[in-house]
């Protein structure tokens, strides 16, 4: 398990940099021990090593993704630590940390001061490091690229944060921080999400609103999806189908359901005929009062 954590980190380099000084009697500790100060002081300076800045990145994905799941591999770029950089360390008792050191004062006959002070040559408690040494010729650290691998899970909230542990820049003395990836959703040109509910608009004519309607649609993950009604649908009125919408992240198999507004389209204008024949089937006694309006108006003018 040592073996895997080290060649993972550091490579086939470090794997062997790694068994060359257990062989020389350095093992039985913690692996990146040799990595990151604590070889020297054992287990309980590593328990007290402070731990490197995390990194935030944003990770955009589509509703696609979130639905069904995806693999995601990034390219990222960090700060490593030299393999030998343990060959260009010096002891140093005034170092208690990393880039800290205890500076003592006399103030007078038996009086003495001692205080902290930063130094960044200090490397961990008593020990300092060479900035310029042959066995780290390119410096105590080195950028280096690494793709980063990580799941995006089926019904996956927005927002969602992916911790990638000790995948950050890795610094003398510390621990390397993590690399933390917040779920960002991409918009959708037809769905919209709210918590495991999905929401559409779907038009429909006016002729279709009054009598029947038969529609279907591509759904997130390209199936498709039939909806029906042989009643009068209202504008705007909300058709709720259970079962389409997110998968649940506790239980994929499981879903929210979708929401569907409906848009009915009115036509622009209508001709005479047509405005005739709704007044006939809809309004014959808004007919026949305008009818009379019309007659009232003609006399009016006669009068005058």
């Amino acid at each position: 398990k040592e073996k895997r954590q080290v060649y993972d980190r550091h490579g086939e380099e470090g794997l062997k940099e790694h068994l060359k000084r257990s062989a020389g009697g350095g093992g039985g500790g913690n692996p990146f021990d040799m990595f990151f100060g604590g070889g020297m002081f054992g287990g309980q300076q590593h328990e007290e090593q402070k731990r490197g800045p995390d990194l935030n990145l944003d990770v955009h994905v589509t509703l696609k993704d979130l639905y069904l799941g995806k693999v995601v591999s990034v390219a990222h770029k960090k700060q490593t630590l030299c393999l030998n950089y343990e060959d260009c360390r010096t002891d140093d008792q005034s170092c208690i940390g990393p880039g800290m050191k205890m500076v003592t004062r006399r103030l007078g006959p038996g009086f003495v001061q001692q205080m902290q002070s930063q130094d960044p040559a200090c490397g961990g408690k008593g020990y300092r490091l060479k900035r310029r040494c042959r066995a780290c010729p390119k410096g105590l650290t080195e950028s280096a690229e690494k793709i980063l691998t990580f799941e995006v899970e089926p019904g996956m909230a927005d927002g969602h944060v992916i911790s990638l542990e000790n995948e950050g820049d890795e610094f003398i003395g510390q621990l390397p921080g993590h690399v933390n990836f917040r779920v960002s959703t991409l918009p959708h040109p037809t769905f919209t999400r709210k918590g495991d509910d999905l929401f559409m608009d779907l038009h429909i004519s006016l002729p279709e609103s009054l009598v029947e309607f038969r529609k279907s649609f591509v759904h997130v993950d390209g199936h498709k999806v039939k909806i029906s009604r042989k009643e009068v649908t209202k504008p705007f009125q909300v058709i709720r189908i259970i079962g389409e919408g997110m998968p649940l992240a506790s239980n994929p198999s499981r879903k929210g359901d979708l929401h569907v507004k409906v848009i009915v389209d009115f036509p622009r204008k209508l001709t005479q005929e047509q405005k005739d024949t709704v007044l006939q089937i809809f309004g014959s006694g808004s007919s026949k009062k305008r009818s009379g309006k019309g007659k009232k108006s003609k006399k009016s003018r006669d009068d005058l």
